[in-house]
């Protein structure tokens, strides 16, 4: 599936006069961004007709021979081809020369029209402005639109103008600032503004507003009127005032030009305030003389959820095409988000009604009125700024209530979920008859950049009811960020998926074979996004998790969030698919699979099966020997897999819980037969049978032909007796039910005390007791199973419900902060060292302190404790600020240069003297604590 491909110049070539008008055969676009809208961008401009260039970094030409610009291998013309030193250079002044250069390469090698997609200059006015002022056209909303919405301080001011909900706090922490520094007096703030040769009236504007003014005339010419230590003082006051009328609240600072969780910070008490303003701004690069370092402090929103709303206008129209929950995130990035629709919630009510949920049914209710209400206040507002291209209406959701957090004036990376769910169709308003239809968003951008105010309003056409993108991100499975590693092979496309991977699949030109890709770090730690669509939301889900069961990735040092999706798709699947997690799900999810991660760690799978295999030959006779060892690959290949993979098993063991089993009294009840749990187990980690796939990828013959015997057998008992527990089951995964049959454990129960089962009136004496037998041999040395649901329980995994609010019940152990710095741990143990080092918990760049000027955060002779800041890693542009797990005295320190070297995970940073002599377990100690545990879970099987 492929929603970019189009018919080369689709418009021009069509016989309709009025659609070839809209031909885009005429644009000319340098492509100033990278990550998959690029190479989406090239797909889509080409389609057209229209003509193409993209611009390389330095950064991109010198990785080169690592494939870090794949879209290379599809360019043919080298002239289309344009490099820079880098894309936004690392300061104000650099960043004012790279908009310069780049226009000019536009200007040089005559393009018309600049396309950001949503990338490092996407939302920047001065650079849009600087494009218009060339003469040029941009391919995205036009700079008075980035000066009125992109900016979160200008944004909030025209939302509650319109009536907008807005989120309370303050937006003109720079304007405050200024006002306190002039004493309050408009006559100083004017005297001010002389001094510097501004000429700035006040002419009828608030004191406040008149004070923004002036700052904006100083900013236009490069003169900074504030410091970043009076702000850092003014930010403390207006914390102490917003905590002092809201107590117990937290407040978030929030600077008014970041993106994607950065330039983000949330404190607790006022006296954090400087510092965390101080980090907000060096992290946004905002921490010049001249640089506008305005940022929001809000009331922070606790347990919210992140929805947006997908708009398209042309400066005269603007239309809503329904919105995504991004809600599922870490650290401020989005890892998962799904579409909601007016149709969904309509399909999805209909269905709990169905289902006996009166519960859920008003819920979803309630959540279409809400998304109605987002749905028009998004359009209010993109009318109100005259919005000419893509852009997305963000809200913060609490309950049934929502605030209007900001607008991202650009295509944003989860646009395809609104492509999936919905396409636009084009009419003439001369002839109802004469139209067309766009399926692609950065397609209708182009439309837009090329015939503005001629294009008619859309109609938004359904396509599908559900739509959902997962991000494949660089991280290791406690979703840290995880750079260096090399894609040397990746599976084909699955049914149903579409795949945005910036071209990294476009195999050599020449040889047609895959050519490996070097995870650099480069930049963020997105590898692609992988989509597809749904007839419901259970249906997406589904579709997501088959994707990435059938996705295989392999390289050196690779490490991807592809396991973190694939088990939490099946645990929302599991409590419900409309489940509505908060935007802090992530942790105490991610400290739960943590939690399992240490049980299953300390679970030797040859120590059980040795001792389950002894307890059935004691019970079953020393014949249950030669049927155990028939059984033992077939019965325990999988749990390897499922022990190795703590995210898929955690998603597998909510999914099945109490649909395939309960757990009474402390022991395991099947609902399914075993046989066809073990049997869904293979296909689960992708072993089932597959023609041409390694042995070590699939069932072994031998074991296959076991387990075909056994499933073979149970059909036939279950249609002898008028049986069905399969269908049952089947019915209870495709729906909310979590209540089935108990057909097959009855009949179990039955057989196992060498009882008729009630429907078993035909059965003789003797095939009774043949039956009976067969049935002890077939779950001889199943028991294995139950030790691993035993695991679940014991960690709390099958503690997570769902409430009649579709809100996820959350077990209180895993919202505690340090049991969850604790749990997430056993996701990526620490590097292994010695008991006299500090190592690097992940490669990336090392930096000593946390900004520049400020002292190192470690030094030979210093003392630290734990909980202390140690140093600061860099990778994918996210910094990661680590902390000494012991307390103890720096000796020397290991990092050879200054801040910014680039170092590996497990290399020695610093030797240290640590306060408490560290004990590190030996591999024999390892092994006898690991054989203890696993004998204990067994003592309840």
């Amino acid at each position: 599936m492929n929603l970019t491909a189009t018919h080369p110049d689709k418009y021009k070539s069509a016989s309709s006069k009025w659609m070839a008008s809209f031909s885009c055969a005429h644009l000319k676009i340098l492509i100033v961004c990278r990550g998959p809208i690029r190479k989406e961008a090239m797909d889509v401009f080409g389609g057209l007709g229209a003509r193409y260039g993209i611009l390389l970094s330095e950064k991109d030409s010198v990785t080169y021979p690592y494939t870090l610009a794949p879209e290379l291998r599809v360019i043919v013309d080298d002239d289309s081809v344009h490099r820079v030193p880098d894309y936004t250079g690392a300061s104000a002044a650099e960043r004012k020369e790279r908009i310069r250069q780049i226009i000019q390469i536009a200007v040089d090698n005559e393009y018309t029209h600049l396309f950001a997609g949503y990338g490092f200059m996407a939302e920047d006015a001065e650079f849009v402005e600087s494009i218009e002022t060339a003469g040029l056209g941009f391919v995205g909303p036009a700079s008075v639109v980035h000066r009125a919405a992109g900016a979160k301080d200008t944004a909030k001011v025209i939302a509650r103008q319109i009536g907008v909900s807005v989120t309370p706090g303050v937006d003109n922490i720079t304007a405050l600032t200024l006002l306190r520094k002039c004493a309050g007096n408009e006559a100083k703030l004017s005297e001010l503004a002389r001094s510097h040769g501004l000429n700035v009236e006040r002419q009828g504007r608030s004191l406040e507003d008149y004070a923004e003014a002036v700052l904006q005339a100083g900013y236009s010419r490069s003169i900074g009127l504030i410091s970043t230590e009076e702000i850092q003082t003014e930010a403390g006051l207006q914390a102490a005032e917003l905590f002092k009328s809201n107590p117990g609240r937290r407040i978030r600072l929030k600077y008014i030009g970041g993106g994607g969780g950065k330039g983000q910070r949330i404190i607790t008490q006022a006296a954090d305030a400087p510092a965390m303003a101080l980090e907000v701004l060096l992290e946004s690069k905002a921490n010049g003389p001249a640089d506008n370092k305005n940022f929001l402090m809000e009331l922070n929103i606790e347990n919210t959820r992140h929805n947006e709303i997908q708009l398209l206008g042309n400066g005269e129209w603007c239309v809503a095409l329904g919105g995504r929950d991004c809600s599922l995130q870490m650290h401020e990035q989005k890892l998962v988000e799904l579409s909601i629709t007016d149709e969904l919630f309509e399909y999805e009510t209909a269905l709990a009604e169905q289902e006996g949920r009166p519960g859920y049914a008003e819920t979803l209710k309630k959540d279409r009125a809400v998304l109605r209400d987002m749905e028009d206040q998004a359009a209010r507002f993109g009318q109100a700024v005259k919005l000419n291209s893509a852009s997305t209406f963000e809200c913060i959701v609490s309950e049934h209530s929502f605030f209007f957090m900001e607008m991202n004036t650009r295509i944003q990376v989860e646009h395809r979920v609104t492509e999936m769910v919905y396409s636009l169709k084009f009419v003439n308003p001369d002839d109802p008859s004469d139209f067309f239809i766009v399926e692609s968003l950065v397609e209708a951008m182009a439309l837009c950049a090329a015939h503005g105010t001629r294009l008619p309003k859309p109609q938004r056409l359904f396509r599908h009811r559900a739509g959902g993108e997962v991000r494949l991100n660089a991280m290791n499975d406690a979703l840290q960020p995880h750079a260096g590693g090399t894609i040397e092979n990746w599976s084909p496309l699955a049914p149903n998926e579409v795949r945005d991977d910036q071209g990294i699949g476009v195999p050599n030109p020449d040889t047609g074979w895959f050519i490996a890709y070097h995870l650099a770090g480069a930049y963020d730690s997105n590898i692609a996004l992988i989509i597809s669509g749904g007839d419901g939301r259970r249906h997406n889900l589904e579709n997501l998790a088959d994707i990435l069961r059938r996705m295989e990735m392999r390289g050196p040092e690779l490490k991807t969030n592809r396991e973190f999706h694939y088990g939490i798709l099946n645990f929302c699947l599991g409590l419900h698919p409309m489940l509505k997690p908060d935007t802090k799900f992530a942790l105490p999810y991610l400290a739960a699979v943590g939690k399992l991660a240490g049980e299953l760690a300390s679970f030797d799978l040859e120590v059980a099966w040795t001792d389950v295999a002894k307890r059935v030959i004691v019970a079953l006779g020393a014949g249950a020997a030669e049927v155990l060892a028939a059984k033992q690959t077939l019965a325990t290949r999988p749990l390897h897999f499922f022990v190795d993979n703590p995210h898929a098993a955690a998603g597998w063991l909510v999914r099945h819980h109490r649909r395939a089993f309960t757990i009474e009294s402390g022991k395991v009840i099947w609902k399914r037969n075993p046989a066809r749990v073990l049997n869904d187990l293979y296909r689960y980690f992708r072993l089932e049978e597959r023609p041409g796939a390694a042995p070590v990828q699939q069932i072994w013959p031998d074991d296959l032909e076991l387990l075909q015997t056994g499933l073979r057998f149970y059909q036939q008992l279950e249609e002898a007796l008028g049986v069905d527990s399969e269908s049952h089951f089947e019915a209870s995964m495709s729906s909310c039910r979590e209540n089935g049959s108990r057909a097959y454990s009855d009949l179990s129960a039955a057989l196992l005390a060498n009882q008729r089962p009630t429907s078993g009136a035909a059965l003789t004496e003797e095939l009774l007791a043949q039956v009976a037998a067969s049935h002890r041999g077939w779950l001889a040395g199943m028991e294995i199973l139950d030790a691993l649901v035993l695991l679940g329980s014991r960690c709390g995994l099958l503690d997570f419900a769902v409430d009649d609010a579709l809100h996820p019940i959350t077990p209180e152990e895993f919202l505690n902060p340090e049991a969850q710095e604790n749990y997430i741990r056993n996701l990526a143990p620490p590097p292994p060292a010695a008991a006299d080092e500090l190592v690097a918990v992940s490669g990336g760049m090392f930096y000593s302190r946390e900004a520049p000027g400020q002292p190192p955060l470690l030094e030979p002779g210093k003392q630290f404790h734990a909980g202390d800041p140690i140093y600061i890693i860099e990778v994918m542009k996210m910094f990661n600020k680590v902390y000494a797990e012991f307390s103890g005295t720096v000796t020397e320190s290991l990092v050879p240069g200054q801040d910014g070297v680039v170092v590996k995970k497990g290399q020695p940073l610093f030797r240290v003297k640590p306060d408490v002599e560290i004990k590190i377990e030996t591999p024999e100690e390892r092994e006898a604590r690991r054989k203890q545990a696993t004998l204990e879970i067994l003592k309840a099987v």
